[in-house]
């Protein structure tokens, strides 16, 4: 169980930009070459753009046309005006065929880096028991929602979980069934997810939301409906678990992520107890 993450790129780059710029570098050594002398080859420097796209871009038909303009570009000159003699056709077909292969192991090496270097974000920025992103992952999305707060003013939410009652768990049943308890929560919190949506396992049994471009009302209407689905879950499984939820909405930037943390903080333990009062 795993959530897409739209917001950075692999090397913190956003992959659109970054494939944006490997075809503009393309057409733009493309149009050095044609305008450079016969005598000067630029072939070697196509690599680098077909390289940046092989290593951004999130579909593989984005890498094939890459390969196949990287290909007709590497060898545009051959259809000049009587480059070509025929006793030429040989050798040049030979070198094409070596340039297409050199181009198409230098996008499959860019893919497997991309492949290798995903699988290692993947491991420092999710949590291993439930899936969701952890922590260390939590607050860079936050800093990323204050730093377009400030650039566009777009509103974000933020809400913090906690699971009532969780350490009777761990205590009479065990913390086996206590993993099983917070596994089938986070199962249930994706089913909430979506693109502005994300959740997060903070540690223990607290769980994070980071809503972006969702407001007060909206943001109110997904956390009831979080707190009804999840408390019926627990309880057709026979987890006597509830959740409390506080939340907050920004529409000018906080200070800090702590800040928010802490604000949210403050706000679910007074939901934790306004439950406890009303039982």
């Amino acid at each position: 169980m795993m959530q897409d993450n739209n917001i950075y790129g692999l090397f913190g780059i956003k992959p659109k930009i970054a494939v944006q710029f490997g075809f503009g570098l393309l057409f733009l050594i493309l149009m050095i070459d044609v305008f450079s002398p016969d005598d000067y080859r630029l072939v070697l420097l196509y690599l680098f753009p077909a390289a940046i796209i092989a290593l951004n871009a999130k579909s593989i038909k984005v890498v094939i046309v890459a390969l196949v303009l990287t290909t007709l570009f590497e060898n545009y000159f051959l259809l000049r005006e009587d480059y070509f003699s025929l006793y030429q056709v040989k050798i040049e077909v030979l070198n094409f065929l070596i340039r297409f292969l050199a181009t198409l192991l230098i996008m499959w090496l860019a893919r497997s880096l991309r492949r290798s270097q995903l699988r290692v974000n993947l491991l420092a920025n999710t949590d291993s028991l439930t899936g969701l992103w952890n922590r260390r992952w939590a607050r860079i999305v936050i800093e990323q929602a204050i730093a377009k707060l400030d650039e566009s003013r777009e509103v974000f939410s933020v809400a913090l979980i906690d699971v009532n009652d969780f350490k009777k768990i761990n205590d009479i049943r065990g913390h086996l069934v206590g993993d099983q308890v917070l596994t089938k929560i986070a199962h249930t919190l994706m089913a909430f997810s979506s693109e502005n949506a994300m959740f997060f396992r903070l540690g223990g049994d607290e769980f994070l939301i980071v809503a972006l471009k969702v407001n007060k009302k909206s943001m109110h209407q997904m956390c009831g409906d979080i707190v009804k689905t999840v408390n019926q879950t627990m309880s057709d499984s026979g987890y006597p678990v509830t959740l409390s939820i506080g939340m907050a909405t920004y529409s000018e930037a906080p200070r800090t992520v702590s800040e928010i943390l802490h604000q949210v903080d403050l706000e679910m333990y007074r939901h934790k107890t306004e439950l406890r009062a009303s039982q």
